[in-house]
């Protein structure tokens, strides 16, 4: 599967992952996938598991944290105790991390859609997948410039 390039625009990135799931076939191989991703993004959190960063309302256990660097660019950081959540985590982030606010706030995550993900999610891990994407944005507006957007 290609890596994340913060060089591709938030369409391209999400276009790839399109394109990605569209290579993988069946859907035991694209949750396979998801696992895989959750796998690697759990071994990379560097962040707390507290309270502030905890997202209520999903099936889950999910943490999600984010930072603001000085050149306002945004970063996110999370984990969950289901590797699909983790795994969906990781795209999000793939799509939505190293970008501008503006950027963000201004592109919704149309790869959901296209790639069926939404369609086969329970229930409970749709709203919490919602939720999530609300917390990043609800990241990107406390990042915007202050009289921006």
């Amino acid at each position: 599967m290609s890596q994340t390039n913060h060089h591709q625009n938030i369409t391209d990135c999400q276009t790839q992952i399109i394109n990605d799931f569209q290579h993988l076939g069946e859907w035991t191989e694209r949750y396979g996938y998801l696992v895989d991703l959750g796998r690697r993004l759990d071994k990379s959190f560097t962040g707390q598991k507290s309270e502030n960063n905890r997202l209520y309302g999903c099936q889950a256990s999910v943490w999600i944290d984010s930072k603001c660097d000085d050149k306002g660019v945004l970063h996110f950081d999370g984990t969950s105790d289901s590797l699909i959540v983790a795994g969906l985590m990781a795209l999000m982030f793939k799509v939505y991390s190293s970008r501008r606010p503006e950027e963000v706030i201004d592109c919704p995550p149309r790869f959901l859609h296209e790639t069926g993900l939404l369609a086969n999610l329970s229930t409970q891990r749709a709203n919490g997948l919602s939720l999530m994407y609300e917390r990043i944005q609800s990241f990107a507006a406390d990042c915007l410039p202050a009289g921006a957007h």
